[in-house]
């Protein structure tokens, strides 16, 4: 191995001098480069001895003191400085800081060029090659029968932490860390390494920079060495590599041990993905088979249930969600596409991070833009526990509204079903609920099929005709101001009934003045004639509202 003393030995560097960092003398030199700026700092590799003029760092004594510390870090075996024409005399703090860490700096005859020195270095160091391409032929090897045997993520970063005698911590491409080998840190818990400083030391789009970068931490007045790798592969990134207090000076070895689990550690994440994709489409075909009722063998839904963890013993209740997106995406309609799928993700894990701790048993997956909630409850299920699925429902979207911006949810409930082969009945129940929603006045966020039996009787046992001639003969009036004059009677008498009669509750959800919905019930009740106090006249109203959200609303 080329050291500081034998490159000084050669014929062409006998006039070389060493002005300060004597005891580094015996510094391995694996490579030589040329450094023209401080940030090219964070592209040399470790052992690379580092040739520079000065200029960009002549008057500033803080990058001085810098640059030399960052030799230090990323074991830079000596620095030649070729001065007069930029520098001049080689600063003395420059010398004191080389003395403590032990890293000489050379000055350099000014008739030299850079490039005979690389030349020459690299000709001395030619012949050490192979002991390098047989070192990183092991690491490979040892990388590959891990991956070979599914090691995961916890051999890896074992193996890569024996290797670097270090700890490591692996990290998705949003730094949630994601698995650590640990030696004894000077601090406590293993996210302190994720500090602010730590992120503020990365420079602009580091996570586009495919090589290791080297930094120094302060971190319980002791100074810290870290490592930080971004993980790559065909171009696509799937997380970080950090090496934590690293205790012993960097060489290519360690550096071919990174690229190497960096290797393992995206196959493993790909791996990891692929089999979570698989698993997701397996049961997405699951539930779209049970919820077209195409799964009707016992023995086969039994075996299907015990795959996918699902309690065939539960009851349980269709929800179907519809998410509306308002002014959110891309113009680009692919990239709409994708931003909408991911959407859809965040929301369906929201609403799985909510009910995580509900004594419900929640299956959740997403088709375009709707989320299906199969809701699991004992079979000794109570009054109490129906009526409080809507009232559920609605607190759950509300928060979910909160969450995500731009965002408008509505709910279908299906009906109770006490078997798991009934569940498309219940789907389908709240599918229809979910489209009769559009033709309310009155916006609730969730609405059971329950709520629509009398538009569904009427449907199915009352003609067109009669429905028309009850509504012309109930509200027919009232309809006909509406369209002459542009009003809301039919509107307001709508809310009105839907709340009880309740002044106070109707005025709010029409977000008009208390006296200005009294002017309105008065002309509602001058118009029709009726007195709203009397069951059976209420009773009318409300079968006349029924027809009208069915025959004239889509119309008006």
């Amino acid at each position: 191995m080329l050291t500081v003393n034998d490159f000084l030995e050669l014929a062409p560097f006998k006039e070389f001098k060493v002005v300060s960092g004597f005891k580094g003398l015996t510094n391995k030199i694996s490579s030589v480069n040329i450094m023209d700026n401080p940030d090219a700092l964070d592209w040399f590799s470790p052992g690379e001895m580092l040739i520079t003029s000065g200029y960009f760092f002549k008057n500033d004594k803080d990058m001085q003191n810098t640059l030399v510390h960052q030799l230090k870090a990323i074991n830079c075996p000596a620095l030649i400085i070729k001065p007069r024409r930029y520098l001049g005399d080689i600063p003395e703090n420059m010398k004191q800081l080389s003395n403590e860490l032990t890293i000489p700096i050379i000055e350099m005859p000014y008739g030299i060029a850079f490039s005979k020195v690389m030349m020459r270095v690299m000709e001395e160091l030619s012949g050490e090659h192979d002991i390098l391409n047989k070192q990183s032929l092991d690491i490979h090897n040892e990388f590959f029968q891990l991956s070979l045997h599914g090691g995961g993520l916890q051999k890896i970063s074992d193996a890569l932490s024996h290797m670097m005698d270090s700890s490591i911590f692996l990290c998705d491409q949003n730094w949630r860390l994601l698995n650590s080998s640990m030696i004894e840190l000077v601090h406590s818990g293993k996210e302190t390494y994720l500090s602010q400083q730590f992120f503020d030391s990365l420079p602009p789009e580091f996570e586009n920079i495919q090589k290791p970068l080297v930094r120094r931490f302060l971190v319980e007045d002791k100074e810290m060495c870290c490592v930080i790798m971004p993980v790559f592969f065909n171009n696509t990134p799937y997380g970080f590599i950090v090496v934590w207090d690293l205790t012993q000076k960097l060489t290519d070895h360690h550096f071919i041990a990174l690229e190497n689990g960096c290797m393992a550690f995206a196959l493993e994440r790909i791996q990891i993905r692929e089999i979570e994709r698989t698993r997701n489409r397996i049961r997405q075909d699951f539930f779209d088979e049970l919820l077209a009722g195409k799964i009707t063998s016992s023995t086969s839904l039994t075996n299907l249930a015990d795959l996918h963890g699902i309690d065939l013993t539960l009851w349980y209740t269709a929800y179907v969600l519809k998410v509306e997106f308002q002014d959110l995406f891309s113009d680009d309609l692919l990239e709409a596409a994708h931003q909408e799928e991911n959407k859809m993700k965040q929301i369906s894990r929201f609403i799985a991070k909510q009910t995580n701790k509900s004594p419900k048993t929640f299956l959740i997956f997403h088709r375009k833009k709707q989320i299906i909630i199969l809701v699991g409850t004992s079979p000794k299920v109570t009054i109490e526990d129906k009526i409080s699925l809507k009232t559920e429902m609605e607190e759950l979207i509300h928060s979910i509204e909160l969450n995500f911006s731009h965002c408008i949810l509505y709910c279908g409930i299906g009906r109770l079903t006490k078997q798991l082969f009934d569940i498309n009945l219940s789907f389908y129940e709240a599918q229809e609920a979910l489209r009769l929603t559009q033709t309310k006045t009155i916006k609730q966020k969730a609405y059971h099929f329950d709520d629509f039996t009398i538009h569904h009787f009427l449907k199915d046992n009352v003609s067109q005709k009669e429905m028309h001639k009850l509504f012309s003969y109930t509200l027919g009036e009232l309809y006909e101001h509406d369209q002459k004059f542009q009003s809301e009677l039919i509107e307001t008498l709508d809310c009105w009934v839907f709340n009880q009669l309740n002044i106070a509750e109707t005025a709010r959800q029409l977000y008009i003045h208390r006296n200005s919905l009294l002017y309105r019930i008065e002309k509602i009740q001058r118009i029709l004639l009726l007195d709203l106090k009397d069951s059976e006249e209420i009773l009318k109203v409300q079968l006349a509202l029924k027809i009208y959200h069915m025959l004239y609303q889509k119309n008006s």
